[in-house]
């Protein structure tokens, strides 16, 4: 069975309840026909329920088996838009401030998160990345070990002996344009553990570079290097490795002769990039070029789990979104 259909299955046996607060794009309604159907997970549609009914009878969506809820009529409003005011007043944000923002769908899709009244959300497919991330850092927060926002791609590469039977999770590829060494430290960390949830087996981190052990000397490389160091003190449990050029961490023969001593190189399954640049352009090479399956991007560090779409994302796309992000659900 593929990584997809694993997940899907998995999701249907799990039962989480996922709220989608872009209702009113045409991709979310047919990919929430499609999830009901299949009894994937829940769902909460986040709209004006008038406008939702003429919708969702032109698709044939049975809006009594999802939950319907629209933000401006909900008695949960003005209890959202205090606790954001608390949440944020030390920023300058006013009770009207917050008000205001619960007016948009995304954040009250995450304060419905942060309430324990969905267990994750899936927003992107009209909200850019920026917003939804904000949304998620300031309604849902942090986790307490990686209290880095970053973003990872799930990538299953067909008929591919490379990684874990031809599966990735590449990281970081959405959110940030240069980490530092603690950020990239922190990226490897939780991509690891989100490779362990989805994938069920053990994950081997390799950090990229352009050079494999020391065989270029940059400040570039020198960052990877900083990255390992401070993945040894704080995650010493970790299987990583780095500095690794991409194919001395994935092909076994240029390992042997690249980093003959690691006990990553040649097998590494989670690819943690130095920079967005590399990160961005490589999952989307290997999506267009090589044909992979791609789960993401999902956003890691929060206390409970979000995941971004990209604006050009397929209904394809948004079910297996809405399925990893069920999984992700911790007990």
């Amino acid at each position: 069975m593929d990584i997809i259909s694993e997940l899907r299955k998995r999701s249907r046996e799990k039962s989480r309840t996922i709220v989608l607060p872009e209702a009113k794009d045409s991709r979310i309604l047919e990919a929430a026909k499609i999830i009901i159907q299949e009894n994937y997970s829940n769902i909460i549609l986040l709209s004006d329920e008038e406008v939702l009914k003429n919708e969702a009878a032109k698709i044939g969506l049975d809006l009594s088996a999802v939950k319907v809820i629209d933000p401006l009529k909900s008695p949960e409003f003005d209890g959202f838009a205090q606790e954001f005011f608390e949440l944020r007043k030390h920023k300058g944000v006013t009770i009207e401030d917050a008000t205001e923002q619960m007016k948009d769908f995304v954040y009250f899709g995450a304060m419905m998160v942060r309430k324990g009244m969905a267990d994750g959300m899936v927003a992107g497919a009209i909200t850019t990345t920026a917003d939804v991330a904000k949304s998620a850092i300031y309604c849902i927060g942090f986790g307490e070990q990686v209290r880095t926002l970053s973003s990872c791609f799930l990538m299953s590469v067909p008929d591919s002996v490379y990684g874990e039977k031809g599966t990735f999770v590449f990281a970081d590829c959405g959110i940030i344009p240069d980490p530092k060494p603690a950020q990239l430290a922190n990226i490897a960390k939780a991509s690891a553990e989100l490779f362990r949830l989805l994938v069920e087996a053990e994950p081997r981190v390799a950090l990229l570079s352009f050079s494999s052990k020391g065989s270029a000397d940059h400040p570039m490389v020198d960052k990877v290097v900083n990255a390992m160091r401070i993945i040894g003190e704080k995650f010493p449990e970790l299987i990583v490795d780095g500095e690794l050029q991409l194919d001395a961490a994935i092909v076994p023969e240029v390992a042997k002769i690249k980093a003959p001593d690691s006990n990553v190189a040649g097998r590494a399954n989670v690819l943690i990039f130095p920079s967005l640049d590399s990160g961005n352009i490589s999952y989307k090479m290997v999506q267009r070029l090589a044909k992979a399956q791609v789960v993401g991007p999902m956003l890691i560090g929060f206390k409970k789990p979000c995941c971004d779409l990209s604006r050009g994302c397929t209904i394809d796309e948004i079910i297996n979104a809405v399925c990893s992000t069920a999984i992700r659900v911790m007990e």
